[in-house]
């Protein structure tokens, strides 16, 4: 664990200086999560108020706030109490901030490629044309855990996936792996994606429009993981150098 904070303290220049009070960490409860994402409901779902707490939590960190280092233990006890257990958009802004620095690419790629397997398969079956366009170009889906490490752990990183491309292969071929075991686990809500995207903004704005969740036909569901693994290996580019991230580091979306 110490290893892990020293990592987050080298990148915490990503989440901004306000003054925010470090909130009261509540464990996710075991077992599977409700499968019920809400359109016409205006309070942010739970994945959403995670990742405004961990935003907090790191805000707190970076400015030495002494009730911060609980909180975020208490974060990362509960992330890695069951696999899967938080949405990947969550898991990658949690990967990228505080374990890519303290452990470096070597290590962190597996767990990243896996999430971005599963968060694409989601994205796929769940969000609309327009939903997947909000979470990779305003979300940054693909980049997040390469930006929200901070530049010098984000130089490391691409410095690695350029320089030692079979490793990589490796690392990407143990990813699948792991996420063709929890394809269709049920640890999260898997209809995140549906938070995204012009249907949501019209239904939020009018509930008498909303429309019912987007979802594939289960019959194109087999298409879609072989997309999403396609589209994670192709992000990384085996064949030719990987695009640096910005160096400047976004703070933690707060939606």
């Amino acid at each position: 664990m110490r290893r892990i904070l020293a990592g987050l303290m080298a990148a915490a220049a990503w989440s901004a200086q306000a003054q925010i009070a470090i909130p009261t960490i509540t464990p996710t409860p075991p077992g599977p999560a409700p499968q019920s994402l809400v359109l016409s409901n205006t309070a942010p779902p739970p994945f959403q108020v995670r990742r405004r707490i961990f935003n907090a939590v790191v805000q707190g960190f970076s400015r030495n706030d002494a009730a911060a280092r609980p909180a975020l233990d208490k974060i990362l006890a509960d992330f890695q109490s069951t696999p899967f257990r938080y949405t990947p958009l969550e898991s990658l802004e949690i990967l990228g901030a505080v374990y890519l620095p303290a452990q470096g690419a070597e290590q962190i790629l597996p767990m990243i490629a896996a999430e971005q397997v599963l968060g694409w398969y989601d994205a796929l079956r769940y969000a609309s044309e327009s939903g997947r366009v909000e979470i990779i170009n305003n979300e940054g889906f693909f980049k997040m855990p390469l930006v929200v490490a901070g530049p010098p752990a984000s130089a490391k990183a691409v410095k690695y996936l350029e320089e030692h491309p079979a490793e990589v292969r490796q690392a990407l071929a143990r990813a699948f792996a792991v996420a063709d075991q929890f394809r269709e686990t049920q640890n999260y809500d898997r209809h995140w994606p549906a938070y995204y995207g012009l249907e949501r903004t019209t239904c939020l704005q009018d509930h008498s429009r909303c429309a019912p969740l987007p979802q594939l036909d289960s019959a194109k569901w087999d298409q879609a993981w072989a997309e999403a693994r396609h589209r994670v290996a192709a992000y990384y580019q085996l064949d030719k150098p990987v695009a640096a991230a910005p160096t400047a580091a976004r703070p933690a979306p707060n939606r």
